[in-house]
């Protein structure tokens, strides 16, 4: 945890617009990311109810929904982390951005949830849903909805782009 953590300081600090450790403390993101560590590490503990306790108290002042059960590498960066949403059974990889409103999670109950890669960004208002593999290295554009079958293409559209009917013009 306290290696995670750290790799989540340390994107902190590589970012543009960085002011220092103490206003990054002031920062709503920086408390989400510190309280998935900790309380993901208590977690399988004799520790358990408090920590489910926790997340619910966490989840209802941060406004934020990043369960101890989602599965998130090192290196995690939240810009405005208001209105995020992650389902438990995701897994995401090292060195993620996710900006404000994303929803990540699946469909319907029972249906598979996303993995994402490394290094992969995911823009404000961006919804990703059911068993679909985020690529390494790939930047889910704000406000795109990416599903299984959206996602088949090798890259998504920007949002409100009207598909080509083929016709001349």
């Amino acid at each position: 945890m306290l290696d995670d953590f750290r790799a989540d300081v340390r994107r902190l600090k590589a970012q543009p617009g960085y002011r220092g450790i103490a206003w990054w403390m002031l920062d709503q993101s920086f408390w989400v990311i510190l309280t998935y560590r900790l309380l993901s590490t208590a977690r399988g503990t004799p520790l358990h109810a408090p920590v489910r306790v926790l997340e619910k108290i966490a989840e209802f002042v941060f406004k934020c929904y990043l369960p101890t059960t989602a599965t998130i590498g090192p290196g995690l960066v939240i810009w405005h982390a208001f209105g995020i949403i992650v389902n438990g059974k995701t897994r995401i990889g090292a060195n993620c951005t996710l900006y404000a409103r994303v929803c990540i999670g699946n469909r319907w109950p029972g249906d598979g949830t996303p993995v994402i890669g490394d290094n992969v960004t995911i823009g404000t208002g961006a919804c990703i849903f059911g068993p679909v593999v985020i690529p390494d290295h790939y930047v889910v554009k704000a406000n795109a909805v990416i599903t299984p079958s959206s996602f088949a293409r090798p890259t998504d559209r920007p949002p409100h782009t009207e598909p080509s009917t083929g016709a001349a013009s």
